[in-house]
């Protein structure tokens, strides 16, 4: 009995050994990589923005930064009437997906919108910002969505941030600055104007 208590325990050791030693030689060194966190693209331009902001304050920094982006006229002759409205008023055209809407398109004397005050109190700036450019860039160069609710959408939201009908996607200040870029050039596959002929 004594033997195979003693058989017992020498195995047990020689195990404990065993693995201790694999252990120790299995043990790898870690070695932590540093994690580079980047930044997101900004712009001091906007940072005269904040949650305060009037509309007028909007259209004063459209007028620079379309001037600033190489548009010989931002708009700066022209009739402005830019207001909030209430909540949607389904009866004129606006519906749960928009923010706002844009009057007299074809008109070239004016740039007149508006935008539905309870959505703007709750939208951060950048999104502030994204929703005023879309309603400029309808009012002021004649921009249509790139696809409408009852159409067939061969694009995506990335193609047309700015453009794109009122959603549920997410803004940030990195991407307003990427997408006004494409804005004010006017340069992007399938871009549609509203006919005004």
């Amino acid at each position: 009995m004594k033997l195979t208590s003693l058989v017992k325990n020498f195995f047990f050791a020689t195990t404990f050994l065993f693995f201790l030693g694999c252990s120790s030689s299995a043990v790898e060194e870690v070695v932590e990589e540093e994690v580079v966190i980047e930044e997101p693209a900004t712009d001091p331009f906007y940072d005269v923005l904040n949650e305060t902001s009037t509309l007028d304050d909007y259209w004063e920094l459209f007028q620079q930064d379309a001037i600033r982006s190489g548009k010989a006229d931002p708009g700066l002759n022209r009739t402005i009437d830019l207001f909030f409205g209430a909540e949607p008023d389904f009866a004129s055209g606006v519906t749960a997906d928009h923010a706002g809407r844009a009057y007299d398109i074809c008109n070239d004397n004016n740039i007149r919108f508006e935008i539905i005050k309870s959505y703007w109190e709750d939208y951060s700036v950048a999104r502030r910002l994204n929703t005023f450019y879309h309603e400029m860039g309808h009012a002021r160069y004649k921009y249509r969505h790139p696809c409408e609710s009852n159409e067939v959408c061969t694009y995506e939201y990335e193609d047309y941030p700015i453009m794109w009908r009122a959603g549920t996607q997410s803004y940030n200040m990195a991407d307003f600055i990427k997408a006004k870029d494409d804005f004010f050039k006017r340069d992007w596959e399938g871009i549609r104007y509203f006919n005004c002929n």
